[in-house]
């Protein structure tokens, strides 16, 4: 059975904030381009957090049958970018989050869920 898009975002957020990922925010990019339909961007503390994050995510859709097209910057951890194909995950360390600022880059994509913001319970997207 083919896990639709909204639960691969979903279980990627949750897998973010089970490994205590900071700054969770998800755009709904494919509003503005074409290569994906959502990317979600995520902090960790550290190298060994960023990786951390990723195996989690990566764990939890495995699980489900969905497997990345691509991981890269896994062995640095500074900056993991993980493609599921519609969606898109950037796990950062805050210096490299800041420094390239994808939500600046994105600006024009809705955001469909920030941990910044007050929110429910695992809310669906």
């Amino acid at each position: 059975m083919k896990i639709e898009t909204k639960e691969i975002l979903n279980e990627i957020i949750k897998a973010a904030e089970e490994k205590k990922g900071k700054d969770i925010v998800a755009l709904e990019i494919g509003k503005v381009s074409p290569i994906a339909d959502y990317m979600v961007i995520i902090s960790g503390d550290v190298p060994v957090h960023t990786k951390a994050i990723c195996d989690e995510i990566t764990y939890r859709l495995k699980e489900r049958g969905v497997i990345p097209t691509h991981v890269e910057g896994y062995n640095e951890g500074r900056w993991i970018a993980i493609d599921y194909g519609d969606v898109m995950v950037n796990i950062f360390i805050p210096e490299l989050r800041e420094y390239y600022n994808l939500e600046w880059l994105w600006s024009d994509a809705p955001v469909v869920y920030s941990s910044r913001e007050e929110k429910d319970e695992h809310r669906n997207i």
